[in-house]
């Protein structure tokens, strides 16, 4: 089932309030960063990052943007507000430098509010996997366990490549499920992984996640594009980086509020 745009909705005659709440957005980047929605992040994450992010390497065009990484150099935007519960969806294609990820994700910790968990939710294409998008949950309280709930799924069966195709994807936070999907070469939704929050304290099945470890706290919508800096744990994730520069067009970003 194709899903439908909040224009199709309004279309249809049903009013913005009964399709959408303010929070809702949608941005094509044209001509530039809408700084209502955006900031360019400015700084670094530490290892296994190994570059700094730079308004510099982010090109706004008449439609879409490209973030752009060299060697020690790489790109991020922000959302000035924080979303919660919603739909969380976007097109991008990125080139194939192995040891790079271009990245659309939601995330919070204790960066935005003292002693806050991190939670996050990721959808990452890392070069160095293939045609495969990594799909990730992540949690871990201040002062406490890092934990994650990893998955990648293979792209080739729904006929898409990521360094050949606009890929349309995103996912759906709720309550008790988060659901990915993408559009498949014939323009249809596919899901294609779901996890849910227990809802007992016994042994998990494959599909679901703590519900201590679930995201509940309001979090930015990140995009970026980045290198690994060659440590150890970056030899996991996102694979040895040889220094090429590199590129990863998002031609939108769109956020739905349940």
């Amino acid at each position: 089932m194709k899903q439908h745009t909040l224009g199709t909705l309004l279309a249809l005659g049903l009013s913005f309030s009964a399709v959408s709440q303010a929070d809702y957005f949608r941005d094509d980047f044209s001509w530039g960063i809408n700084g209502n929605i955006w900031f360019a992040r400015v700084g670094d994450n530490g290892s296994p990052f190994g570059c700094t992010f730079s308004p510099n390497m982010i090109t706004p065009s008449s439609h879409g943007i490209t973030l752009a990484l060299e060697q020690g150099q790489c790109s991020e935007l922000q959302s000035r507000n924080s979303y919660r519960h919603g739909r969380v969806q976007g097109s991008l294609k990125t080139g194939n430098t192995p040891g790079t990820v271009a990245s659309i994700f939601t995330y919070t910790s204790w960066w935005d509010e003292p002693e806050r968990a991190w939670q996050e939710i990721d959808i990452e294409f890392l070069p160095s996997l293939g045609n495969v998008v990594h799909t990730n949950v992540i949690y871990q309280p201040y002062d406490g366990e890092y934990q994650s709930w990893e998955q990648d799924i293979d792209l080739t069966p729904y006929g898409l490549n990521i360094q050949q195709n606009l890929l349309t994807i995103g996912f759906e936070w709720g309550e008790q499920q988060i659901r990915w999907f993408v559009y498949d070469a014939d323009g249809f939704e596919q899901t294609i992984r779901t996890v849910y929050k227990a809802s007992g304290t016994g042994p998990l099945a494959a599909d679901q996640i703590p519900a201590y470890a679930w995201p509940v706290d309001h979090a930015k919508i990140m995009i970026n594009h980045w290198h690994g800096d060659n440590s150890e744990e970056a030899g996991y994730f996102p694979g040895h980086y040889s220094g090429e520069a590199a590129w990863a067009y998002y031609d939108f970003i769109e956020y739905i509020p349940h």
